[in-house]
């Protein structure tokens, strides 16, 4: 057996080779297993795309698009194994006639996309009896849009849909598509029945499309005028243009162009299938005109109103039906929402409303049962590091509290930490937790003066924390923590929302420290400013954007979020006499953003983020953050080739495998810069419409440093410095697995570190993992005679497993 020395420059091969695998792996032949026998067989449809001017990703979806129209009888049952072998089951017959079909629904799916004058046809390239169909399309340029009329023939309905032009789905000189036109229909019926017309429906509406050419239709006497209409339209044929008209379909019933009014509204709070709004009920109220019929007192009258927005008297308004769908749903008091809607008998344009709410229990109770492992010597909390954490969570929720919808939830948290390497003298339980929530959530703005500024539909919140943590030979630590604040969507956009907190107040008592910890604060002067007695009151405020836009025509899903947040602490108030001496002074600002492409079959994501957290200098124990306010990197939504928190402080020096200082190696900063890209695929569909398994390739590159030197004078590599950003940048690079079942995804991920900081003296960092064909196995599963792999893995990778998409 030859055996590489990791010296020799070949020692590279075994994963070049692999490289070249994947790469090249398409240029393999496909297996053919089951082909029809006697007869030619199709294992392949390739598409070459002229015309349209389409970018590569829209070439893409177009290619995808039209994949989709090749008849199910010629359509080939491929599968991938490791990605280097395709395997073609039961490969289709060759035939002629289905293939035309196929073209025949292509034309037409371009067609209903605003290409008219497409172009398709094949060529069969057959080698023995294997056939490889290649569809030659030419889609031509795009039909746009020349002039759009309303002609709707009735004065209110004309009003209607002019003054909303703005928000039209079809727009002059932009393509014009079937899905554009059913969207724009879809909008003016929207408007109408959001103006009164209760019965109106697309069917009432048509749109009209006329491309006849100018120069034929318009007379004129002076001969040039005619030659250049002549010569504008020929500069038109490579781009033809199309004039839409929308109008009315009589309908047979008149009463669909008729707008309605609501006469009464009723609601009927505890409403059961068994029950008839005809009987009796003993609890009758009425309120804004609201009649309120109930058999027992389980709401306020009030609390049922502010969540109804169909007043009697107004216009029948769809929208004003969704939101008080809407409304209801959310308070979490109503398991099902029921609306009937009835014509009055002796008048032809008025509506009575019915609101049928069946509740929901009271109470509700939960439990679960959690456990992690990370393969580090890195810890924080319970459930973090080298270590098995088990937890229990307890929850008990009210969700109509004092008859308002008001829910509060009670939330109980123990858990226990074990160490499972007993070889470097530690115990056997690492740490303890206990810990009590409580969080009230009332369904609305308790403030006057806050609807002008937000939306009417906000929510106030109310959440309490007290905790024990014992961390074992180290420390003690007692949490408290208390904020108050509302939630909502900005009136003038609600794809904004915001959340402001005018009280957070945080106290953290550190006590029972022991000699060893002591002696790893005199060691590290970053954990002795950060690691202290800290009392944390002030505002924050967090202002978030949610944009998503999907596939339409040829273009790709897409979504992007943007999320801002400014904290203080020791600015505004709270300076409390008897805690001043713990009170830490900062301003905390950090900003992400998130961007996903989806494509058909994979996801393209991406993320970025940056923080930064500035103390005001008062005293040496306020020289940085406080440790539950600072930014740390790692773990299964971050540095993935990195455990929680064990990336950093800038260029600082790994603590070496076997140090005793492992037993506390915590890592965390005031500045946090990040990004991570990730490239999902879907690999088999294991169970349709249930379960299926994904890949996912990513890379993360980012670090945490502190804003001011520790050591004022001395050269700190834990100091954010521009000229030392790129050689502290860490960069990490891996593969995983997504499972999903559909209502959770179960991550698993395997995250390598190609760029470590604390090695930036030596190539920048830069250093790949040392493995190779003869070692991999045992340096990812075993221990090794003197546990040197452990220590292996402990320098080069980390194994997480998440719950959801990291972004």
């Amino acid at each position: 057996m030859i055996k590489l020395n990791r010296r020799d420059p070949f020692y590279i091969l075994p994963i070049g080779l692999i490289f070249l695998a994947v790469v090249f792996s398409s240029c393999l032949p496909p297996v053919i297993r089951k082909a029809p026998a006697g007869k030619h067989f199709i294992i392949s449809h390739d598409f070459e795309v002229k015309g349209g001017n389409f970018r590569k990703q829209e070439k893409k979806a177009l290619t995808y698009r039209l994949s989709n129209q090749i008849e199910d009888s010629l359509r080939i049952n491929e599968r991938e194994i490791l990605f280097l072998l395709s395997i073609i089951r039961n490969p289709p017959a060759m035939d002629s006639s289905a293939v035309i079909r196929s073209i025949a629904n292509m034309r037409a799916s371009l067609f209903h996309a605003g290409y008219y004058r497409s172009s398709i046809s094949y060529r069969a390239d057959s080698s023995g009896r294997k056939v490889r169909l290649k569809y030659l399309v030419n889609t031509g340029a795009p039909t746009r849009i020349e002039k759009i009329d309303y002609r709707l023939g009735i004065v209110e309905m004309q009003r209607i849909a002019e003054n909303a032009v703005g928000e039209s789905k079809l727009s002059i000189n932009q393509p014009i598509s079937k899905l554009a036109v059913l969207e724009e229909t879809a909008r003016l019926v929207d408007s109408f029945r959001n103006h009164g017309y209760y019965k109106f429906t697309n069917a009432e509406v048509k749109v009209i499309g006329d491309t006849t050419s100018a120069a034929l239709t318009t007379i004129s006497d002076d001969p040039f005028a005619q030659l250049e209409l002549l010569a504008t339209e020929q500069k038109k044929t490579d781009s033809p243009f199309i004039r839409i008209s929308i109008k009315l379909n009589p309908p047979a019933d008149s009463s669909k162009l008729k707008a309605y009014k609501i006469r009464r509204v009723q609601v009927f709070p505890d409403f059961y299938k068994t029950q008839s709004t005809e009987d009796s009920f003993s609890n009758k109220s009425s309120l804004e005109g609201i009649s309120i019929l109930a058999e027992r007192p389980l709401f306020n009258p009030d609390f049922i109103a502010r969540n109804i927005f169909v007043k009697p008297g107004d216009l029948y308004r769809e929208a004003y039906f969704n939101k008080t769908i809407n409304a209801l749903s959310r308070s979490g008091v109503w398991q099902s929402v029921g609306i009937n809607i009835r014509e009055t008998p002796d008048s032809s344009n008025l509506l009575d409303v019915q609101f049928e709410l069946v509740p929901n229990k009271k109470l509700g109770f939960e439990a679960a049962l959690e456990a992690s492992y990370l393969s580090s010597n890195n810890a924080t909390s319970v459930l973090a590091g080298n270590l098995l954490g088990l937890s229990m969570n307890l929850s008990l929720s009210n969700r109509n509290l004092w008859k308002e919808g008001i829910r509060m939830r009670h939330g109980l948290r123990t858990g226990i930490e074990l160490n499972n390497n007993r070889g470097i003298n530690t115990p056997l339980v690492s740490a303890q937790e206990v810990g009590y929530s409580n969080s009230i959530l009332i369904p609305k703005l308790i403030f006057p003066g806050l609807a002008s500024i937000l939306n009417k539909s906000g929510e106030t919140f109310i959440n309490g924390f007290a905790g024990f943590n014992n961390r074992v030979n180290l420390f003690n630590l007692q949490s408290f923590n208390l904020n108050f604040g509302w939630n909502a969507p900005y009136r003038r956009n609600p794809a904004w929302k915001v959340s402001f907190r005018p009280l957070n107040f945080e106290f953290n008592l550190l006590f029972n420290q022991t000699d060893s910890f002591n002696n790893i604060l005199v060691q590290n002067p970053f954990l002795r400013y950060s690691y202290n007695t800290s009392y944390v009151t002030g505002m924050s405020l967090s202002i978030s954007h949610f944009q998503s836009k999907g596939q339409n025509g040829f273009q790709l899903g897409r979504e992007r979020t943007l999320r801002f947040n400014v904290e203080e602490s020791g600015l505004t108030w709270g300076n409390l006499p008897i805690a001043v001496k713990y009170l830490r002074r900062f301003v905390k600002l950090d900003g992400e953003w998130r961007y996903t492409l989806k494509y058909p079959k994979t996801v393209l994501a991406f993320r970025s983020f940056m923080g930064v957290g500035i103390t005001l200098l008062g005293s040496d124990s306020n020289r940085t953050l406080p440790f539950f306010k600072q930014y740390f990197s790692g773990g299964v939504n971050s540095m993935r080739g990195w455990p929680a928190r064990g990336l950093g402080i800038g260029g600082q020096r790994r603590i070496p495998y076997n140090s005793t200082a492992t037993l506390f190696n915590d890592r965390t900063g005031d500045i946090q810069l990040e990004a991570n890209a990730e490239y999902r695929y879907d690999i088999a569909r294991i169970i349709p419409n249930t379960l299926t398994l994904r890949g996912a390739v990513f890379v993360d590159i980012g670090n945490i440093w502190n804003l001011r030197s520790i050591t004022p004078g001395a050269t700190d590599t834990a100091q954010f410095r521009f000229k030392n950003l790129y050689n502290q940048l860490g960069v990490s690079a891996g593969t995983g697995f997504r499972i999903d079942f559909n209502y959770v995804v179960l991550r698993l991920d395997l995250g390598f570190r190609f760029k470590r900081p604390d090695l930036f003296y030596e190539n920048a960092g830069w250093k790949a993992p040392d493995i190779g064909f003869d070692d991999f196995i045992k340096k990812l599963f075993t221990r090794g005679e003197n546990g040197e792999y452990r220590e292996w893995r402990y320098d080069n990778f980390n194994f997480g497993v998440g719950i959801s998409y990291p972004f």
